[in-house]
């Protein structure tokens, strides 16, 4: 007897589920033989022992590092800045033979790192910490240098992004760029044209409704400079830690301090973009997928075939662990709000989404990673920040000896955390000793 069409569908369907299932066993078992690669292999990557990770290393920090690297010189020669303007700004327009007698300083006048020579001058915006663009940032360096006697043709920007983003000259927000009247003059927060943050501009509301006297400042006293420094704007991602690498080999060998300084920077900026596995490691990894997917004697396309099926199935399984990962970050915030309620009546909490304690007009607590890739995060939010709620939380993290540079418009400060009780525990305890709560 013929079996029923529709049986013989449900047959087939749960066939491709079973097969997908050993797929994917298939992959998590391959995945946990590069895990033990990783660990045997005699490629396996260095013992991780990076300084700069120990010490909880800041942003201002990274621009004092660089700052000194470039500054290296032998017999009058600046071989380091030489290699960098060589390797990041030739195809911008400057010529590593402008070096003549370079000025290098970090942190000065709020500019992250900027070398002053007799005919160029760079100023280098690090972002290396994924810190957001301030109002008028780029502008008022780029004016403050040109106040320095130097034209707009003397002038190289350098930004040093923490993700990659081939696009990021237009993504930066175009008030950025700009400076106006008052831009040197006047602090961010009383700055003219300052408008809910410390990051925008009106301009950058499209709903705000100028008046006459705004559009005369806006439109006719503020100078726009992306379109001038477009072409003369480089953004270097990873390949900074490449040069790093590059840069080591030309040093003296009796410089064996600062070989290290280098090596360890390198390395700290191969750990901000997630690609500290070496070559050879790699290359051990791919020996393994081969013996594992591919049959004796397949083709290539054969092989791309598998590959490319493998992968999309990788990608199923990423965005299952993605939901996981988030689900379990809920999980925590339940889990870490009924640890601290017994101890802190005033707690408050979104169900598997939130909790604090509103503490002088800025909500402390933890949130689920729902807006930070999964992982949750302690911070200190605050709709309509100003200089007390700062002065707050500064004087709250400086009693926990907590430093973040990291922030937001709305977050007065944030980070990331796996242990969300034990850090709320200690900015509440610290509020109450700082009679704030």
């Amino acid at each position: 007897m013929t079996q029923n069409p529709f049986l013989s569908l449900i047959d087939f369907s749960n066939s491709c589920n079973s097969l997908k299932e050993l797929a994917t066993k298939q992959l998590l078992l391959i995945a946990t033989d590069c895990e033990k690669l990783k660990s045997k292999s005699e490629n396996k990557p260095l013992y991780q022992l990076n300084l700069l990770d120990i010490l909880h290393t800041e942003e201002p920090h990274t621009s004092k590092i660089l700052a000194s690297i470039l500054n290296y010189s032998e017999n009058g020669k600046f071989l380091i800045l030489e290699s960098f303007i060589d390797k990041f700004l030739s195809l911008a327009g400057l010529d590593k033979s402008s070096v003549v007698n370079p000025i290098i300083t970090a942190e000065k006048s709020h500019v992250d790192v900027r070398i002053l020579d007799n005919k160029y001058a760079i100023i280098i915006e690090n972002k290396l910490m994924n810190a957001p663009f301030q109002r008028n940032q780029l502008g008022r360096y780029i004016k403050h240098t040109k106040d320095k006697g130097y034209g707009d043709d003397k002038i190289f920007l350098v930004i040093l992004p923490q993700y990659f983003n081939p696009d990021l000259i237009n993504s930066i927000r175009a008030s950025a760029w700009k400076c106006p009247s008052d831009g040197l003059q006047s602090s961010n927060e009383n700055r003219t044209c300052a408008h809910l943050d410390k990051y925008k501009c009106r301009c950058d509301d499209d709903n705000y409704i100028f008046d006459s006297s705004e559009i005369a400042y806006c439109r006719k006293e503020c100078i726009d400079f992306r379109p001038i420094f477009y072409n003369r704007t480089v953004v270097i991602h990873s390949q900074l830690s490449d040069w790093l690498y590059e840069i080591e080999q030309i040093i003296d060998s009796t410089q064996i301090v600062l070989k290290s300084a280098i090596s360890q920077f390198a390395d700290f900026i191969k750990g901000l973009y997630n690609i500290r596995i070496n070559n050879k490691l790699l290359m051990d990894i791919q020996k393994l997928i081969k013996e594992t997917m591919f049959p004796e004697d397949a083709t290539a396309l054969t092989k791309w075939d598998i590959l490319y099926e493998k992968a999309e199935d990788l990608n199923t399984i990423q965005s299952a662990m993605t939901a996981m990962r988030l689900q379990l970050s809920k999980d925590l915030i339940d889990e870490w709000y009924h640890e601290l309620k017994p101890e802190f009546e005033l707690l408050q909490r979104e169900v598997q989404k939130s909790f604090g304690i509103n503490i002088k007009g800025v909500w402390v607590g933890c949130w689920s990673g729902e807006n930070n890739n999964g992982s949750p995060y302690w911070g200190f939010y605050c709709k309509n920040k100003g200089s007390k709620e700062e002065e707050m939380v500064r004087k709250i993290l400086e009693e926990c000896d907590i430093k973040s540079d990291n922030s937001s418009p709305n977050f007065i400060s944030w980070d990331s955390t796996r242990h969300g009780a034990e850090k709320c525990r200690m900015f509440y305890n610290a509020a109450k000793k700082l009679g704030y709560l």
